[in-house]
């Protein structure tokens, strides 16, 4: 499949071009969700994913990098016409949003020498690893001002906080915590503690030129016949 990137500093009043379907690779996520190479998403779950619903769109798929604060004007100016692996209270905005497709779960890890905590009030007080512009509402409602964030720029720094001692805990997704254990068994990260299960969807731009019926249709088909389960294999 042909792999296109759109610089961000196109005009965001654009839409995508007739016969493309364009889509959100995040830049603050980390395999298996994305692989950005040099600011270009290269692979995973979100391009097989792309690539296959603009197959069966008949479009070509096109990805536009974008960091946390470019996905709201990205999305609500129709530049892109949507993007995967989100959730509605992880965003902000007014989005057409897909049927639940891509399930995963929240959990936090530490490092093989920390203390071991049996709740969410475990870690109180205590610096926790997380994603700038993030949101964690279960922790938030738990610890209130004792959620002490340590904000990384990205989730591949996010964990790099763990393994330099900047935090002895961080918030991933289950994903990326078998993905990284897999390809670096070296890795000392303990999981923790699971504190949610979700299933992530795709939001939609309103001003997008697909029809929403049509790509949530495509969706829907996706999971009834096992291709989403397909994707999601290859990294597992």
């Amino acid at each position: 499949t042909l792999l296109t990137m759109l610089p961000l500093c196109a005009s965001t009043t654009a839409h995508a071009a007739p016969g493309e379907f364009v889509m959100i690779a995040p830049l603050d996520q980390t395999m298996p969700i994305v692989r950005i190479e040099n600011g270009v998403l290269t692979g995973g779950i979100l391009k097989d994913l792309g690539d296959a619903i603009a197959k069966r769109l008949g479009r070509r798929a096109v990805y536009v990098s974008a960091d946390f604060t470019a996905v709201k004007p990205t999305l609500t100016s129709g530049r892109a016409d949507g993007m995967c692996y989100v959730m509605p209270f992880w965003i902000d905005g007014d989005y057409h949003w897909s049927t639940p497709l891509l399930p995963d779960t929240e959990m936090v890890v530490a490092s093989g020498d920390a203390p071991a905590i049996g709740s969410l009030q475990g870690l109180g007080n205590k610096p926790v690893g997380t994603v700038a512009g993030y949101r964690y509402p279960r922790i938030e409602q738990v610890l209130g001002k004792r959620f002490l964030r340590v904000d990384s720029a990205t989730m591949d720094q996010n964990i790099h906080q763990i393994l330099t001692g900047k935090s002895q805990y961080a918030v991933i997704g289950e994903s990326t915590l078998t993905y990284l254990q897999r390809q670096h068994p070296a890795l000392h990260l303990r999981p923790e503690l699971v504190f949610i299960n979700f299933k992530a969807q795709c939001a939609f731009s309103r001003k997008s030129q697909v029809p929403f019926a049509r790509v949530n249709g495509i969706i829907e088909a996706m999971l009834n016949d096992g291709s989403i389960d397909q994707i999601l294999a290859r990294y597992r």
